[in-house]
């Protein structure tokens, strides 16, 4: 299973790309509702649009694991790619919020 993850792949990079910002998104909000839970009384600590923009950021973590790597440079480079796609459409959600 291991050696999935080791391979220089651009198609690699741009499913690691596309799904680790979903999982982040998933742990991070779970966290946020827990906490809000317990200490706001279900008044929400962080709004939903600033967890998709943590979970894309936090992409780069992905990015920079397999950047620094000698033979993983495609890898990286998917994952690069598909971080710039979800910004760019993170971008222009916002932007369409502000424009209603």
């Amino acid at each position: 299973m291991m050696d999935l993850f080791k391979k220089n792949s651009f198609i690699l990079g741009g499913v690691l790309g596309a799904i680790s910002p979903a999982i982040l998104y998933v742990i991070i909000n779970a966290i946020i509702n827990l906490l809000s839970d317990k200490y706001t009384n279900g008044i929400p600590l962080i709004t939903e649009h600033n967890i998709i923009l943590v979970s894309v950021f936090l992409n780069m973590l992905v990015f920079t694991t397999y950047i620094h790597k000698a033979p993983y440079d495609k890898t990286g480079r998917g994952v690069m790619l598909i971080t710039f796609v979800y910004t760019g459409i993170y971008f222009i959600w916002r932007f369409r919020q502000f424009m209603d």
